[in-house]
């Protein structure tokens, strides 16, 4: 991955947050609120892009009478990630030639 190849869903802090979140575990609309300190609408619409764009998934159920709505990350997601974090290791943290 190059600089100019980092895909949106890396674009924004929010974004960035949700993905890291969803790494090793799945979580609810709920979770995610607390864990990123989003509004309900930011949250939403962040959601429905990273769905949008194949970066998680979602579930949809309910639970004691109560809609549920449970978020999974993609394979497409961690793969991108994972070279994300290199790219900034590579290239930021530790410079070639210094």
């Amino acid at each position: 991955m190059k600089f100019n190849e980092i895909p949106d869903a890396f674009g924004t802090k929010l974004r960035l947050h949700i993905i890291a979140s969803l790494l090793h575990t799945e979580h609810d609309f709920k979770s995610l609120k607390e864990i990123t300190g989003a509004t309900d609408g930011n949250l939403s619409a962040q959601l429905t892009k990273l769905v949008e764009s194949e970066y998680i998934t979602m579930e949809k159920k309910f639970v004691a009478n109560k809609p549920q709505t449970t978020y999974y990350i993609t394979k497409k997601a961690t793969a991108d990630y994972k070279d994300f974090v290199t790219l900034l290791l590579e290239q930021i943290v530790k410079p070639k030639g210094k």
